[in-house]
């Protein structure tokens, strides 16, 4: 397919209100879309959200994507090895612009095809439920916004933990004793863990039955993950640890420190990238959880419908929609009651 149009644009999606992750406040989001028209008239859109989401690296995400696009008209693109690792060449220090202009693309393609994206690389899951964030918060506020979102429909929630391995723990006991029918319960310390935090969370916390600890201690401690059996490493999930493909090889060396791979769209730069984890990962035992940033419907939707098209994948953490205020389009995925699936469109389904 050749490219006979490209454009960039940048919007800010604005929050809902202000939350917090180990050592960070979210104000306020700003998200970056490329619109791609091939020489037939149809059009593929891919959006990116900055893993840094300063002021500073959008500005940098829209120059360099819109300086890009450029190159991109008049030239003709595939779904192949030589299309993305020709785009992966040219950007090689921002992978959330190379995954924007990696979404437009198989959006685009998908489209020629008519069919939708997920059904087009092959449909292996029909729906998952997606988990719901809590960010670091009180114990009270936390309580609080856990009965919000089981009273509208969600089974998974997501609380953020790291700042203190303390009240962590009784954020975690005051939650248990809900005992909300079906509920199960993640917890993603962003890092914010020493080796000895994780061991005292651990041990007060093994009783209750956690679902699912993501990336507990800083990505150079990795080999600190040794330290814990089998049975705990295995619940144990990599996401800022999981970069890209190389970072995916390293993990996988016996004995794994992670369970668990928690890929993201923006950090290994869209689809043909995240497929190529996802198939590794699944030769070598390992379950998937697709993440996401504060991300537009766009990106969002082709998160779901890569977790969808990959055998290993188990979890999906794609809520990050639900924190904007608004959104350029439409459309894109349905979830009712926390169960997320694709709407049945052409591409990744989104529509203005």
């Amino acid at each position: 397919m050749i490219i006979k149009n490209a454009k960039v644009v940048t919007h800010d999606m604005q929050l809902k209100e202000p939350w917090a992750i180990a050592g960070h406040v979210h104000d306020s989001i700003k998200n970056t879309f490329i619109t791609l028209e091939d020489s037939e008239g149809n059009i593929g859109i891919g959006s990116c959200a900055t893993q840094n989401d300063s002021e500073e690296s959008v500005k940098e995400c829209f120059d360099i994507l819109e300086s890009f696009s450029s190159s991109l008209v008049g030239k003709e693109l595939g779904l192949t090895e030589n299309t993305f690792g020709w785009i992966a060449s040219e950007l090689p220090l921002n992978t959330e612009a190379n995954a924007a202009v990696d979404i437009a693309i198989h959006d685009l393609w998908a489209k020629r095809e008519g069919k939708t994206l997920v059904d087009a690389m092959g449909k292996k899951h029909q729906s998952f439920d997606t988990s719901i964030t809590i960010g670091v918060a009180s114990l009270e506020k936390t309580i609080e916004m856990a009965k919000k979102h089981i009273d509208n429909g969600f089974s998974i929630l997501k609380i953020k933990i790291g700042d203190c391995v303390e009240e962590d723990i009784e954020r975690m006991k005051a939650l248990f004793e809900l005992k909300p029918e079906k509920i199960k319960i993640r917890v993603d310390a962003n890092r914010g863990y020493s080796k000895e935090d994780l061991i005292k969370f651990y041990e007060k916390t093994l009783h209750l039955g956690l679902e699912l600890i993501e990336q507990p201690m800083e990505v150079d401690q990795n080999n600190e993950m040794l330290y814990f059996p089998e049975e705990i490493r295995k619940i144990c999930v990599a996401d800022e640890s999981l970069q890209n493909f190389d970072d995916a090889v390293r993990l996988l060396k016996e004995p794994k420190p992670f369970g668990v791979f928690n890929i993201k769209l923006m950090k290994c730069g869209g689809v043909f990238a995240a497929k190529k984890i996802a198939s590794l990962a699944e030769e070598n035992g390992i379950e998937l959880m697709w993440g996401c940033f504060d991300e537009s419907k766009i990106s969002i939707s082709a998160a779901l419908h890569t977790a969808l098209s990959c055998e290993n994948t188990q979890y999906i953490d794609l809520d990050g929609f639900f924190d904007l205020g608004w959104d350029l389009i439409e459309g894109g995925y349905r979830c009712e009651n926390g169960i997320m699936s694709a709407i049945e469109r052409p591409g990744l389904g989104v529509f203005s």
